[in-house]
């Protein structure tokens, strides 16, 4: 385990807390030179911000198994790897985007806006919330959408290929437990790299029931969600799965379903979709899930649940009874947007309480 350094920062003393109304940190918490402190917000403030303007939320918080909220590091400064030259480097910009839950961590990808440094992973402990370790990925996919397999143990990736075709990334599990950027600043290499030809844009993925279901879209057309199922050796395959189609309006000056769902996961009979909107506020939306169904209607009546979330919302995974969510409205880009609510910090939620 790492020594946390902490670096005093004068310059910052008396400033004025940020637009969102977040707390300035009077000192920098880094890990190998990406902060793990919170880019905007204490603790506190985030809680009471929170509440008070998504009060929905407040008994869906979940505070009996701590911690219920999780810092998203490197937002203020990430050390990652340059694309001209491979040489270490610090991004500023990075944008969080995937998220994963395995038995000890929290995984967070994010890409680095400028399009100058490789996309990384985080890795937060599950159970105190402490950043671990980081892994640099080979290039700078968006690496839009992450799904743990617990069978396999793997950790795949959303990717795409030097040709721009769609793929999925995966680390087995000795690679992605053992790689950690800060003993070689190296980028750890993909196990395994699977183009899907047939796949306009690989938008979010999610794990359940030995299937990988892959979300895409293309823009002139309704979105699908794909299901491939998993080999014994869990590897997917087009073979034996099925497709949905997501239907949504496409008429000019509205949002299509192909611009605006950003993460699905499964939870008790239903499927869940984080659809953001931008500036405004996100929704997250349950339908019934009976497995029989070959389309499933944004714009309609088939929505048993729609619960209104704060902005920029992106992935999201259910992990036994608990949503964790995460939002990319603190990265750099977003932090002096006029938002009612920026978030630094994945939200941990009590379904039951919040589906109820």
């Amino acid at each position: 385990m790492k020594h946390l350094h902490y670096w005093p920062i004068a310059v910052v003393l008396g400033i004025a807390a940020v637009a969102a109304g977040g707390f300035v940190y009077h000192r920098t918490q880094v890990l190998d030179g990406t902060n793990t402190q919170a880019a905007m917000t204490s603790q506190k403030t985030f809680y009471h911000q929170l509440t008070k303007q998504y009060p929905q939320l407040k008994t869906a918080i979940d505070h009996d198994a701590k911690p219920d909220t999780y810092v998203i590091p490197g937002l203020l400064h990430t050390k990652t790897l340059t694309l001209q030259g491979g040489q270490v480097g610090t991004s500023s910009t990075m944008d969080p985007q995937g998220l994963a839950i395995t038995p000890q961590y929290v995984v967070i990808s994010a890409y680095s806006r400028d399009q100058k440094y490789h996309s990384v992973m985080y890795f937060l402990n599950k159970h105190t919330g402490r950043m671990v370790k980081q892994l640099v990925l080979p290039g700078r996919s968006h690496a839009g959408g992450l799904a743990y397999d617990p069978v396999s143990k793997r950790l795949w990736v959303t990717t795409e290929t030097a040709s721009k075709v769609a793929s999925l990334s995966a680390y087995d599990a000795s690679t992605w437990q053992q790689a950690d950027f800060a003993k070689n600043h190296h980028a750890t290499a993909f196990d395994h790299v699977l183009p899907m030809p047939s796949v306009k844009r690989a938008s979010f993925i999610t794990y359940h029931h030995n299937a990988l279901y892959l979300g895409f879209f293309d823009r002139n057309a309704q979105g699908n969600f794909l299901a491939l199922p998993l080999t014994v050796r869990g590897m997917p395959t087009n073979h034996g799965g099925h497709n949905i189609v997501l239907r949504g309006d496409n008429h000019p000056g509205h949002y299509s379903t192909s611009k605006r769902l950003q993460g699905a996961t499964f939870y008790h009979g239903q499927l869940l979709f984080s659809q953001s909107y931008g500036i405004k506020p996100s929704h997250l939306l349950a339908f019934d899930n009976d497995g029989q169904r070959t389309w499933l209607d944004f714009d309609g009546d088939d929505t048993i649940n729609n619960v209104t979330m704060p902005p920029y919302m992106e992935q999201i995974v259910a992990d036994g009874e608990d949503l964790y969510v995460l939002f990319e409205s603190a990265s750099a880009k977003y932090r002096k947007a006029d938002l009612e609510f920026h978030a630094d910090r994945v939200v941990k939620l009590d379904l039951g309480a919040l589906l109820h």
